[in-house]
């Protein structure tokens, strides 16, 4: 998973009192472990999620007691313990991604093209499952990653089929270009969500990363609101206009599949 950038820190709600506040402290803490690729020690958590050494320090003590961390002896760093493992693997089962899983290797296979699925984390999306590409010539984009949503495939998904698709546009902020196919005006992203919401999928024509293209469809809950986002990605070699048009139906179908193995009800 990518290292954490100053714009992922992780502060604790300040209107938070009490045994609430020791608990969204502590999880903000294994979010920081949980987005890390390498171990952190204190400083650098504390840094990430903006409180004191010495409070971060008490929440580790805990939390390894627990064995939801563990400490190097050597470096004295920290990282996931099995207890943090053990739950992510219960989540997974109860939350039906084990169960979805097999529905994305059929696609991988399928398409021959990396797979994932995304679901939505505030102004951003999280991949939550991926099947990479058996082709030398792949996009690699680790579980865990974080992405935008307004210049992906998935994420254009996850907002074109939201609650309100205008309020969560106008919740991403200034939007930042990345390539020069990037949309940065939210009144021409509004319009092209709108046709995404007409035609049921999404297009991203190298508008994050030059040459990599993707479609990506909505796994939508009970009242038609995305509970997350199944994409096919690949180098624009790869990817043309008229393979997307194949692959948009192919991933569709597929979407709707993984619909039928998730728990009602639940929000991913």
């Amino acid at each position: 998973m990518p290292g954490l950038r100053d714009d992922d820190r992780l502060s604790v709600p300040v209107d938070s009192v009490g045994g609430s506040q020791t608990i969204l402290r502590a999880f903000s803490v294994l979010r920081a472990l949980r987005d890390s690729d390498v171990d952190l020690g204190v400083t650098e958590i504390a840094r990430t999620v903006t409180l004191p050494s010495s409070t971060v320090h008490r929440i580790l003590r805990t939390l390894v007691v627990g064995g939801y961390v563990v400490q190097n002896v050597d470096t004295e760093r920290y990282r996931l313990g099995r207890e943090a493992f053990l739950l992510g693997q219960a989540a997974g089962h109860t939350l039906g991604f084990d169960a979805a899983m097999p529905l994305l290797e059929d696609l991988a296979e399928a398409t021959g093209e990396s797979v994932n699925l995304v679901v939505r984390e505030g102004g951003h999306g999280l991949v939550v499952l991926r099947v990479e590409s058996h082709q030398p010539l792949r996009f690699a984009q680790p579980t865990g990653t974080r992405i935008p949503l307004y210049c992906t495939s998935s994420g254009k998904v996850l907002l074109a089929f939201a609650d309100d698709p205008e309020t969560a546009v106008a919740g991403l902020g200034q939007l930042e270009r990345h390539t020069p196919r990037t949309i940065t005006s939210a009144r021409r992203l509004l319009e092209q969500l709108a046709d995404v919401r007409a035609r049921e999928f999404s297009v991203n024509k190298g508008e994050r990363i030059p040459g990599v293209w993707g479609v990506a469809a909505p796994v939508l809950g009970a009242r038609g609101v995305a509970l997350a986002a199944l994409a096919v990605q690949g180098p624009e070699s790869r990817m043309s206009d008229a393979r997307i048009n194949e692959l948009a139906p192919m991933v569709l179908s597929a979407a709707r599949a993984i619909v039928a193995v998730l728990p009602a009800g639940y929000q991913l």
